[in-house]
């Protein structure tokens, strides 16, 4: 035999092995996916997925991230106080803007936090709402999305969400702004299930008029969500105008209250009180003024401006560099997304042979008056917040899209997009970004004070290398707040806001405190003065208690 005839008869038996190979695989392929077919079932799916976004979002929930904020802290106190002394820290009662730092900060957090403040007032139930809150939004956008496009949209939709860096992030830690998605998501559920026949437009214009409580950017984008979806709703016969009339004066009532906020705090009114609940004004100029471009010297010029970090932040960097909002580099929703989001915008965009018009412009509403929050004042993540829902969704209309047309790439993206989830978490539970987080979220200082509170009638000294540190004296003594309006001295008397020199035998920052040999250090980077004194140090994470030695705990 021929080395060429040699050749011929290997090449020939392994054409065979493969043809038989491939015919094998032909027919177990079928096999295999009618069994997976029957394994995952939408339920199942819908299940892991929910499963998934449960367990990224209360993993570590305790400890990441660490320590407190101090809006955090501010609107805990709020809610203890008003639980258990009927008045904000400032003696208002039930206001419907609380005065915080003297500006103003939106109350409906704070409200929905009063229930868990019969518990105590401790880091964790301060956060809790807002991961509930999270672990709700994930069947609402599942909701939403099934029915716009169909249940498998839906899936994908959830599956982003569960997925995605800035709502893992978001449901974290608690403000205003990252009760607000949740909010809106109930308010649009109710939008979607609206007919002529059932009353849940009234639900939704109802939790519409609570969104302008959770943040004030809500004072413009609600009313032009509104003005954008009732036409839709009317056009497409989905609700009777009666309804839409009972559903706007619904509306209308919640929002005269903020109406009547705004007229306080523009035209100087004196603080207004409605039975139990107050419409206060505000020391110093209101942050929804200040923010609003109309304020500013330059209106256009401002707008033009907010335009460009709008779309810098959204398009290019997908970040604005502030660590309780990006964990780099992956952004809110990785950086090869945004590309699919304009896809899907697109693709949203409904035809005269499209099914399912009003559920598309809904959504395409959502995202306009969403992006019109980026307009009209200065943006980061967390105040605009609203726009990342229907991004996201606009990412889901394409990988929905693609899968109807070629499952194997829908296939290879779900699993970028699972490398990405996996590697994002990697770096958000490693001890880079833990270290980074210590400083950002003050850890420590809360046990620091703690601590340093047992030290009876001796002044303690709080290093003012915190944002308001006077908050955080207010969260761990729970004081009345009769005695903190009677105890508190301002830096600047007349406005009482902002910045505190001392509360009690509380003293904030080394230049204020008292040079007492008795007097107890809570620092962070300092030293205490020596004057011939040696101190007992005792560490908490960042922050460092230093008693005299006269005076050891």
């Amino acid at each position: 035999m021929t080395r060429q005839n040699s050749k011929n008869k290997i090449f020939t038996q392994i054409a065979k092995v493969f043809n038989k190979a491939r015919n094998r695989l032909g027919i177990m392929l079928p096999e295999v996916g009618h069994l997976c077919t029957k394994i995952f079932t939408p339920l199942v799916i819908f299940t892991i997925i929910l499963s998934l976004g449960i367990f990224t979002r209360i993993w570590h929930f305790r400890e990441l991230p660490p320590g407190l904020n101090q809006d955090e802290a501010s609107i805990g106190v709020e809610a203890y106080d008003l639980v258990h002394f009927g008045v904000d820290r400032n003696g208002i009662s039930f206001p419907v803007n609380f005065i915080s730092w003297g500006n103003g900060m939106d109350a409906l957090y704070g409200y929905i936090l009063m229930p868990f403040m019969f518990f105590g007032l401790t880091p964790f139930l301060v956060r809790l709402p807002v991961l509930i809150s999270a672990i709700l939004t994930l069947p609402l956008v599942f909701f939403i999305g099934k029915r716009t496009l169909g249940r498998n949209f839906g899936l994908l939709a959830m599956f982003l969400l569960a997925i995605s860096p800035w709502h893992i992030l978001m449901s974290r830690w608690g403000i205003n702004e990252n009760i607000l998605p949740f909010v809106f998501c109930l308010g649009v559920t109710c939008l979607l299930l609206s007919t002529r026949t059932n009353h849940w437009f009234l639900g939704a214009t109802f939790i519409f008029g609570l969104c302008l409580y959770a943040y004030g950017a809500m004072y413009v984008a609600v009313p032009i969500f509104l003005a954008c979806t009732i036409p839709i709703m009317l056009a497409t016969n989905r609700v009777r105008k009666g309804t839409v009339l009972i559903g706007m004066a619904v509306f209308t009532a919640l929002a005269i209250p903020i109406l009547l906020f705004i007229l306080v705090n523009v035209l100087g009114w004196n603080t207004l009180r409605i039975g139990i609940f107050s419409i206060p004004h505000l020391p110093v100029t209101a942050r929804f003024v200040g923010m609003a471009a109309v304020s500013h010297a330059n209106p256009v010029g401002t707008v033009l401006n907010n335009l460009r970090d709008l779309m810098k932040l959204l398009l290019l960097y997908q970040s604005d560099g502030m660590i309780w909002n990006v964990v780099e580099p992956f952004g809110y929703m990785y950086p090869f997304s945004i590309s699919l989001a304009v896809i899907g915008a697109v693709l949203l965009i409904p035809s005269s042979k499209t099914n399912r018009t009003p559920e598309k412009l809904i959504l395409l509403a959502w995202l306009a008056a969403s992006l019109f929050i980026g307009l009209v004042q200065s943006v980061n993540i967390n105040r605009i917040d609203l726009v990342f829902i229907p991004l996201i969704l606009c990412i889901a209309v394409f990988m929905y899209w693609l899968g109807n047309h070629n499952r194997l790439a829908l296939a290879v993206l779900l699993m970028v997009y699972l490398v990405s989830f996996y590697t994002f978490n990697n770096v958000y539970q490693g001890n880079a970004y833990q270290k980074d987080a210590n400083g950002a979220f003050f850890a420590g200082l809360i046990p620091a004070l703690d601590q340093a509170r047992l030290e009876e009638n001796q002044p303690i000294c709080v290093t003012d290398h915190v944002n308001m540190p006077y908050i955080y004296v207010l969260f761990t003594e729970k004081m009345n707040p009769s005695l903190f309006i009677q105890a508190v001295k301002y830096v600047y008397p007349d406005t009482h806001s902002g910045l505190v020199l001392s509360l009690g035998r509380y003293y904030f920052g080394m230049a204020n405190c008292p040079k007492d040999t008795t007097t107890t250090y809570i620092l962070t980077g300092e030293t205490p003065p020596e004057n011939g004194i040696t101190y007992q140090v005792e560490n908490f994470t960042n922050f460092h208690v230093y008693y005299p030695v006269n005076q050891t705990p």
